[in-house]
């Protein structure tokens, strides 16, 4: 919003004032999304009833919510690991401290989210993976999607993981490459184990953004986001 402030050329204030706000997300994402004992950025969950010391009709009676235990934090996080934990780094969010230990224990760990094709969509230590076909959501409870991948891949080139960020195109072209040379096209999700396409034969979109890659490897210019 800064950014588009800027190019309309509205008054200075304007974008100024999405940029504090950015600042203010992204101090509390560091702040509340941070996992410091897994050391990795996780969901958290903010629909938590407000704290009040104001009576309240719960269940049939009239209390005080919390009065005898008051609550003091404003959300809870949600230890289940989900590729999502790496946008931190494509953000720019995590600090390089966070974004060494994310990578040393999170990105090839192939209990968790690591595989031959890339970056899982859920960790396979969780009880909700599976390799299902399901559309309308589609299934992102462990197949290899290619945003996930590709976003993962820009977050290791921020922060200079480059032999790391090789890899991870190498997966995705090799991934895309297979498919297409078997089935002529692309799919929307892959198993992460086999490289098999799952569902949705054609689904093009994002899957493009492996072009991307294979221009950063080739040294040409590269489109980038903001």
């Amino acid at each position: 919003m800064a950014y588009l402030a800027d190019c309309l050329k509205l008054p200075k204030d304007t974008a100024d004032k999405y940029r504090r706000q950015a600042d203010d997300l992204k101090a509390a994402i560091q702040e509340n999304c941070w996992d410091e004992r897994d050391g990795f950025y996780y969901s958290v969950d903010l629909n938590l009833l407000p704290i009040t010391n104001k009576p309240g009709h719960y269940f049939g009676t009239t209390f005080v919510l919390h009065k005898g235990h008051p609550r003091d934090y404003s959300c809870l996080i949600q230890r289940i690991e989900v590729w999502s934990g790496f946008m931190a780094m494509w953000a720019g969010i995590a600090t390089p401290e966070q974004a060494k230990r994310m990578v040393a224990e999170h990105l090839d760990n192939q209990k968790t989210l690591g595989a031959p094709y890339g970056v899982r969509s859920l960790s396979k230590m969780e009880k909700m993976y599976g390799l299902y076909v399901s559309g309308n959501p589609s299934n992102w409870h462990g197949p290899i999607w290619g945003i996930s991948n590709y976003i993962v891949f820009r977050g290791l080139l921020n922060y200079g993981f480059d032999a790391e960020a090789t890899d991870m195109s190498n997966k995705t072209v090799a991934l895309f490459g297979r498919d297409y040379e078997k089935c002529g096209a692309l799919h929307e999700y892959y198993n992460p184990d086999t490289g098999e396409p799952i569902n949705n034969i054609g689904f093009q979109d994002w899957n493009y953004l492996v072009l991307n890659m294979i221009a950063w490897r080739e040294k040409r210019a590269v489109v980038q986001e903001f």
